[in-house]
């Protein structure tokens, strides 16, 4: 890192310290924080309002060596002031889908964007991206992210970067290597914003944390955890939570064998195979876990093997960031109770049937063969072998019928998809979170197919595809490189995205105010399961997909919990 020593720069930075304040030429400002002095630039986006830009900040020291796999140190100070000019490295991680690797380990960094520093009016809103990417790729500083949009309103934005795949969540479930390693570098950078926020403008008392996919569930994990108890004021999970199937592990401790025996260990001992592990060469480590498949999981059509997390055991000395499962915690009530946002969008299925199906090279005759492998992992209750043919079946009569799977069933596969990875899990969650909470818990439905639609944009196999697929709703909320014109439906619709997603930031409600164009957005309320549908219209509905609920709802009330 590049440092600045010149006398005038040192006589600022003492100014700074003692007024507790930025002082700058505007351009390059320099803030404080617990670690010392950053230096910054000016960023001025076209059509839109300026803003601060802080890049690279290291918030935990290089998780090397003796720090792989263990949970994340506070970064130490440094000497001079620190360029926070550019973005620091990504965390370790697959490109596409080859074997090609990109970032590095050492990538523990944040970036803070802010309209206006402090001195020049009220603290303001603090909005904290995790990034999505299945706990195996991203980062929270992508250009395809960029938070423009969201800074034109007034709020403080952060992204933040974690430990991906097996470096971020190898687990032996013991205290060789407790798992949830990436979720506890999220923990350290929230306490990092929660401490140093106020010297970029932000209001460390109104801190809203919200992501996307690993970064929905990653939210909701934040919403259970002891751990991360305080750090922030309200949350929004889009497309993914922990009552997710895939968002966690169940194998952890085999997996973890199974990596390491592909690389030749063959001891016994927990211990002696996180050594190993740990003296790996990364790049050969990462690839490894990547083509390592358990046989059980071979049929899965969301393939997360090695970067889930995972329920940790109790280690002496070591605070852990989940010690029951998701479900149990849910069921009991002990969750943080705050202004809470959780939806998906109307077609999900669509990513699911185009990259865990044609992406995997599967055809679905494939599909139709194994039915019972491929879905039976799926289900949020009953393992049992018996029980879970059972269950299976009835879904396959639901949405299927006695047809086999082809073209023509197309629309029904992506249907029990969109329900089974994200409908039936979201709406179950939100109705008993909001029966528990004495804080608004508000429920969504993406609908609106556009011409922002990022998940179809990236991937053109789904383009043709009717309804709002995985990932699409982010072009209306960041900018993702696509120029609409301003009096577009694309625009409105990102316009009122952003509204909405701000308004709850700075008010703990989306609409706090209804209006034709934003009819007021209801809670969940126990029997009628409301719902905002946003589409080409904001409207707000009650009974959510009702016959395909229902459905679930009995499938699930008719087996023991």
């Amino acid at each position: 890192m590049r440092t600045i020593n010149t006398l005038v720069f040192s006589l600022l930075v003492l100014a700074a310290y003692q007024l507790g304040e930025a002082v700058s030429d505007d351009e390059f400002p320099i803030v404080n924080v617990l670690q010392g002095p950053l230096k910054g630039r000016k960023v001025t986006p076209e059509g839109l309002a300026p803003y601060y830009s802080f890049e690279g900040i290291p918030y935990a020291k290089p998780p090397l060596g003796e720090l792989r796999f263990k949970a994340p140190v506070p970064a130490e100070p440094w000497n001079g002031t620190l360029e926070a000019l550019q973005k620091g490295n990504v965390c370790k991680q697959p490109v596409g889908s080859g074997k090609d690797l990109r970032g590095d380990e050492d990538c523990l960094f944040l970036n803070v964007y802010t309209p206006e520093l402090p001195g020049s009016g009220s603290l303001r809103p603090v909005m904290v991206w995790i990034h999505g990417g299945g706990f195996l790729t991203g980062s929270g500083g992508e250009e395809k992210e960029g938070p423009k949009y969201l800074l034109n309103t007034g709020i403080v934005y952060v992204g933040l970067n974690y430990r991906l795949g097996i470096l971020g969540f190898l687990s032996t479930e013991d205290e060789a290597a407790p798992g949830n390693a990436g979720l506890k570098d999220q923990v350290l950078a929230l306490r990092w914003v929660k401490q140093n926020i106020e010297s970029f403008g932000g209001d460390p008392n109104k801190i809203t944390i919200f992501g996307e996919s690993a970064g929905g569930a990653s939210v909701h994990f934040h919403l259970l955890s002891p751990m991360s108890e305080g750090l922030f004021h309200g949350a929004i999970s889009q497309s993914g939570l922990t009552s997710c199937t895939w968002a966690v592990g169940d194998k952890p401790r085999k997996n973890a064998f199974l990596v390491g025996k592909a690389l030749g260990f063959t001891g016994e001992y927990s211990r002696d195979l996180v050594d190993f592990l740990r003296n790996a060469d990364c790049d050969e480590l990462f690839t490894t876990s990547l083509e390592t498949i358990n046989e059980e999981d071979k049929y899965r059509l969301v393939s997360l093997y090695h970067e889930q997390p995972v329920v940790e055991p109790v280690v002496e000395g070591e605070t852990a960031f989940l010690l029951e499962h998701p479900h149990t915690l849910l069921e009991a009530g002990k969750f943080q109770k705050v202004p809470y946002i959780a939806g998906l969008n109307s077609a999900e299925g669509i990513a699911t049937v185009s990259a865990g199906i044609f992406g995997e090279g599967w055809t679905l005759q494939d599909v139709d063969q194994n039915f019972p492998e491929v879905f039976k992992p799926e289900l949020r209750y009953c393992k049992e072998e018996a029980c879970g043919d059972s269950m299976v079946a009835k879904i396959r009569s639901f949405y299927i019928g006695d047809k086999h799977l082809s073209n023509d069933t197309m629309e029904n596969l992506v249907e029990l998809c969109t329900d089974i990875f994200f409908g039936d899990p979201v709406l179950y969650t939100v109705n008993k979170m909001s029966s528990q909470s004495s804080a608004p818990v508000f429920f969504y439905q993406f609908s609106y197919d556009g011409g922002l639609a990022f998940g179809k944009l990236t991937n053109p196999d789904m383009i043709s595809w009717p309804g709002v697929a995985h990932t699409d709703e982010l072009g209306y909320i960041f900018d993702i490189g696509v120029k609409v014109p301003d009096d577009s439906l694309d625009a409105k619709v990102r316009s009122r995205m952003i509204t909405m997603w701000t308004n709850f930031a700075k008010t703990g409600n989306p609409t706090p105010e209804g209006t034709v164009e934003f009819p007021t957005w209801l809670p969940v309320k126990s029997g009628e399961d409301n719902y905002y549908d946003i589409g080409s219209q904001m409207e707000s509905k009650k009974h959510f997909h009702k016959r395909r609920m229902d459905f679930w709802k009995e499938l699930y009330g008719n087996i023991s919990k």
